[in-house]
């Protein structure tokens, strides 16, 4: 086992790291975002609303995400081109790369699972709070922004922990698309040095957990702050 070879890669697993970081802090917040519409829009008394709600929630976690990455990747790329073509401008599928779609798919994919944690939250606030609230004079929007969605707050938080642990790892499959993190300099690594892998098995999982374990402690201490407020 040499570890001699771990100065000369650092540098590459160090930017891989940046990259899934910034996968995630861009990816997750749009999962957050979609996954409250999606909860709200399955919450709602409309058919029109809840049916297609329900349905992408049930197709997205019962489809393969590598399967959605191809459909983005390669899909939405062809269906771009093909409009680009036929309109004789710009060609849009420029805009399809290991980024862009490594990104969308990682918000579409959680946003999916967000939505179940969302609804979750909300129905562990006790109904009786809610016709209090309206019994006071409180509409809706007033009952669900100070009675509901505060308390619901802190039960949300360990599952969005582990959600944005499991993106952490799961970005690494935008490697199979040509996008670089830090699975993707690992491989690359280890397809030079294969005869000493070790090493670099030990820094990549290193990092993974230098990314893991301070998320982690943050949410539990932001988890217990909430909650000695409420």
């Amino acid at each position: 086992m040499d570890f001699s070879i771990l100065p000369q890669v650092l540098p590459y697993f160090l930017r891989g790291t940046l990259n899934t970081i910034i996968y995630c802090v861009v990816a997750f917040p749009l999962a957050l975002l979609f996954g409250v519409i999606l909860a709200l829009m399955g919450s709602s008394r409309f058919i029109w609303l809840r049916g297609p709600a329900r349905i992408y929630i049930e197709v997205i976690r019962s489809t393969p995400f590598i399967a959605q990455l191809f459909l983005i990747y390669f899909g939405l790329s062809t269906i771009l081109f093909s409009i680009s073509s036929s309109l004789g401008g710009l060609n849009l599928a420029v805009y399809i790369n290991g980024w862009t779609a490594g990104i969308a798919v990682l918000a579409i994919n959680y946003s999916a699972y967000e939505a179940e944690v969302f609804r979750a939250g909300f129905l562990s606030v006790e109904r009786g709070q809610t016709e209090a609230a309206l019994s006071l004079g409180l509409d809706s929007r007033q009952n669900f922004f100070r009675i509901v969605f505060p308390q619901a707050i802190p039960l949300m938080i360990p599952p969005f922990v582990n959600d944005l642990i499991y993106m952490l790892k799961d970005s690494a499959i935008v490697s199979v698309i040509a996008g670089f993190e830090l699975t993707s300099a690992f491989d690359f690594w280890r397809n030079k040095y294969g005869s000493n892998p070790t090493p670099l098995i030990l820094l990549v999982m290193v990092l993974y957990l230098v990314l893991s374990l301070p998320t982690s402690y943050f949410a539990r201490w932001y988890e217990r702050k909430l909650r000695a407020a409420l």
